[in-house]
Parts: structure tokens; C-alpha cells; sequence
């Protein structure tokens, strides 16, 4: 990881330009701890934005420990950016199996395979509601992966909907796996969250990945 200040409008001395800490390690249990730490350290003084693009993995125990320090010290003195990238370069290409099968066929959910992910997604990102997505998501966390994605971009999250992801969160967990429900609207996060889901479920909002 790296610190660097941004450049700015020399000018501009009333403003303290932020701080820019670039991470280009997996963000797990144990990195974020030392994230956490140094930005702890210099963040009363200081604006900081932490930047995830060129981090090569994640799991749900480190995105949630930067959440957790962002909602503890407020967007205007934190801010986190990439993470849109990196979970677009990290699932969307380098494809090991670009398609599983589904059944049954014409689901308008897909599954691609990245080494030790699998991502359920609509195809094409086309438009879609929940229909097909329970058999997808089985079909998923069968595969010998530690991490499942959904990625909810283009899709319609039914009530029916709400409770497959919930299922497969609680079945993730007792299988040692993690679920990560990305591309998730205010509305559609808030859902998630009042079904429950397990400490091994993590939904990225929307705010998040934007940079």
C-alpha cells in the first residue's frame, strides 16, 4: 500500500487537500486491521480517501472493516474509491469457464468462472427479475470456490428474490464459503439486510462503488 498526496490548486490553501492511501493487497480480515489502524492514526487531523482499484482480491470480513471505519468517522472525513473497478477487472474478465450451464436452460441468469470465484449474472446484462436465480445460485455454490458473487446490475430483485439470497447466505456460511451481492441499490440493500443475512454475506451499495 502506498500513501500519496493529490495534487491540487496551489492556491487553494484553505483547503487541506486529502490524503490518499492506495491499496494494492488483498483486502482481507487481517490487512484491514492495519488499513483501519494507519488511517486512524492520521485521520483526526486529516481528509482521507482510500482507493481499492488495483487491489488483486477481497473478502467480505475486509470490505466490511472499511465500511465499518467509513459510517465511524463520516463520508466527509473518509472516502472510499475503485472498488466498481476492481470488482469489475476482478469478475468480468480473465474467464477460466466463461459459461456453466443452468438448469433448467433458458434462465436469463449465468454463470462465469474466475479461479476461485463464480459469478452469478444475468446475460448480457440484460434486464431480469428474480426468475431463474435460485437454480443459478445453486449451480454456483456448488462449484469448488470460496467466494460466490451476485451481480444485481440490470436486475429486479423480486420478494422471491430476497429470500434465495438469504437461503444461499445462511447455506454459504455453513458450507465455509462466502457470498458477495454486488451492483445493490439503496432500496434492494436495505431488503437484504432486514432478511437476515449471515457475518459471511456481504452486499456492496451502491454508494460504495461509485469512485
Amino acid at each position: 500500500m502506498k500513501w500519496r498526496r493529490t495534487r491540487g490548486d496551489a492556491t487553494a490553501t484553505a483547503v487541506r487537500e486529502p490524503l490518499v492511501l492506495a491499496i494494492d493487497e488483498a483486502v482481507t480480515r487481517d490487512s484491514a486491521e492495519d488499513i483501519v489502524a494507519r488511517v486512524g492514526r492520521i485521520a483526526a487531523g486529516n481528509r482521507v480517501v482510500i482507493d481499492l482499484t488495483a487491489i488483486p482480491a477481497f473478502d467480505s470480513d475486509g470490505a466490511a472493516a472499511l465500511l465499518g471505519l467509513q459510517e465511524q468517522l463520516g463520508a466527509d472525513r473518509l472516502t472510499i474509491v475503485g472498488f466498481r473497478q476492481a470488482t469489475a477487472r476482478l469478475i468480468g474478465t480473465d474467464d477460466v469457464t466463461p459459461r456453466l450451464p443452468v438448469e433448467p436452460p433458458g434462465t436469463p441468469w449465468v454463470i462465469r468462472r474466475l479461479r476461485a470465484i463464480a459469478v452469478v449474472q444475468t446475460a448480457d446484462d440484460r434486464p431480469a427479475t428474480s426468475e431463474g436465480l435460485e437454480p443459478a445460485l445453486a449451480t454456483a455454490m456448488e462449484e469448488a470456490v470460496g467466494i460466490v458473487v451476485v451481480d444485481l446490475r440490470g436486475a429486479r430483485l423480486t420478494r422471491q428474490g430476497v429470500q434465495t439470497i438469504a437461503f444461499a447466505s445462511s447455506a454459504a456460511a455453513l458450507h465455509g464459503q462466502e457470498l458477495l451481492v454486488v451492483n445493490v441499490d439503496a432500496d434492494t440493500g436495505e431488503r437484504l439486510r432486514r432478511a437476515g443475512l449471515s457475518a459471511t454475506t456481504y452486499v456492496a451499495p451502491e454508494p460504495l462503488t461509485d469512485s
